[in-house]
């Protein structure tokens, strides 16, 4: 189905991807496209922005809803997951905490 083709390429795109370039992607007509994105949007699935690109006018198509962490997100994770000290309330000894370690082997780990 064009919708959910279209809604997937939006959604691997967290910093929006050209309608434009959608439409040449998909290889369908404008007429076609904007249909489809006019659909998306009754059902809150995307949203759009004017900009311009060479000079001719376009939109920016972005997906609503959470599609995962963003990138600068994605350095606060190790294994998946935050740190365990986020909203810990045990009172222990960094050097000692099993969670903690374990997250700390998750980023070498990931590092590697």
């Amino acid at each position: 189905m064009v919708e959910n083709e279209m809604l997937e390429i939006i959604n691997s795109h967290r910093e929006g991807i050209l309608q434009s370039e959608i439409r040449k992607v998909m290889g369908i007509d404008s007429k076609k496209c904007s249909r489809t994105v006019n659909k998306l949007m009754k059902e809150h699935l995307i949203r759009r922005e004017d900009e311009l690109a060479d000079g001719r006018k376009t939109f920016r198509l972005f997906p609503i809803g959470f599609t995962g962490p963003s990138e600068k997100h994605l350095k606060l994770l190790a294994g998946g997951s935050f740190s365990p000290c986020t909203g810990c309330d045990l009172e222990c000894y960094p050097e000692t905490c099993n969670r903690l370690n374990a997250w700390v082997y998750a980023i070498i780990e990931e590092e590697s």
